[in-house]
């Protein structure tokens, strides 16, 4: 009898992803990136250049390509500005909010055509979508600002975006670059070098149309159903920007100190205190003679400018030294202790701390050690 052969039907051939391999490769490059940076960037090592709203220093970036570059931070952007005697930066608007603290000098904000003056260890708040301009007030001093942004997070919602109004007063144009004039003769912008045509002035269509729509989708009455919760939430969000109990100047002199177990704090913006800002926390601290902070661990990233003395950090065990002026950067998710060096005066810094981890489910502090007496 003759035998029937079975036919059987080949195996498919196995498709691999590897995208968590990737990812895991990915990640561990970034910390070993991350890494490798330094934790305080000395002022004097960051030269002073010109950008189309003032002269700056820039410590981190804006672009996604900068991330990880000069510091180790993620959330947000860094920067100092300066404003010469009696000049102006450039006007602008963008999705992203902003927070600057005077390190020294005297001047004001117009922020949506409203005023608001300041004046050295003010924090100015610049909310999302704020059409504003700084200015120096007097002839005889300089204005420094230390400030941040949200920009990288914008960058990840896709929302990135600025508008340029009028450029800084006295900005020139690159090396190399060809002026470009308007039918009126005024200068709009330059051909660079390499033929890339800029324009100042030039509106952004997203930007614009944004801010047209949210001013014009006005929602009156009560919300009757969850979807007019929504509605009545951007008429109320638009608002909120130029309602007189959002101060966009936050006076240092009317914030108290407070004794906590972190050491003496003033705090200028956080949850409790009415400001322009829903993604910073805004204070100071001051560190006795030969004295510590506390030890504490919080997921957000947090910078501090050097305002007086000198001293170190540990981060994670690792030593930092710094001195007035010096820019910190605390990683996130990293244990770290402040210790003034100096026996005979007070250690003072600004510190700005991302509260993005806070909408993220990560806020709170884990405290370890009491500051010194």
């Amino acid at each position: 009898m003759e035998r029937q052969i079975e036919r059987r039907r080949e195996p498919e051939p196995v498709q691999y992803d590897r995208y968590m391999e990737e990812l895991w490769l990915t990640q561990k490059s970034e910390r070993d990136r991350k890494a490798s940076l330094p934790h305080v960037l000395k002022f004097n090592d960051i030269p002073w250049r010109q950008a189309a709203q003032c002269y700056w220093k820039h410590y981190v970036g804006y672009l996604p390509n900068e991330r990880y570059k000069q510091a180790p931070f993620s959330s947000m952007t860094v920067s100092e500005q300066m404003l010469f005697r009696g000049s102006k930066s450039g006007k602008h608007r963008h999705f992203n909010e902003a927070v600057l603290f005077i390190v020294r000098g005297e001047g004001y904000e117009i922020h949506d055509d409203v005023k608001y003056p300041f004046e050295t260890g003010d924090i100015v708040s610049v909310p999302t979508f704020c059409v504003h301009q700084h200015f120096n007030a007097v002839q005889e001093t300089d204005v420094q600002v230390f400030f941040a942004t949200a920009a990288p997070v914008c960058h990840l919602l896709g929302i990135m975006s600025t508008e340029q109004l009028e450029m800084h007063p006295n900005y020139k144009l690159p090396e190399g670059a060809t002026p470009l004039y308007g039918p009126d003769g005024k200068s709009v912008g330059y051909k660079s070098a390499e033929g890339v045509e800029i324009r100042f002035a030039e509106r952004n269509a997203q930007l614009q149309s944004a801010m047209e729509s949210r001013q014009a989708a006005r929602f009156t009455g009560e919300a009757k159903n969850t979807y007019d919760w929504y509605r009545k939430t951007l008429t109320e969000q638009v608002d909120w920007r130029s309602s007189p109990s959002v101060p966009h100047v936050v006076k240092a002199k009317n914030r108290p100190w407070e004794d906590t177990p972190m050491g003496r704090l003033k705090y200028l913006s956080h949850a409790t205190v009415p400001s322009g800002l829903l993604l910073f926390d805004v204070f100071y601290q001051e560190i006795p003679p030969g004295g510590r902070s506390g030890k504490h661990r919080h997921v957000a990233e947090e910078t501090h400018k050097i305002l007086d003395g000198r001293g170190y950090d540990v981060h994670d065990g690792k030593r930092w030294d710094w001195e007035k002026e010096d820019a910190i950067f605390i990683p996130a998710n990293t244990v770290h202790q402040h210790f003034n060096a100096d026996p005979h005066k007070p250690a003072t810094f600004l510190a700005i701390q991302s509260r993005t981890y806070y909408y993220l489910g990560h806020g709170g502090i884990e405290h370890m050690e009491d500051a010194s007496a």
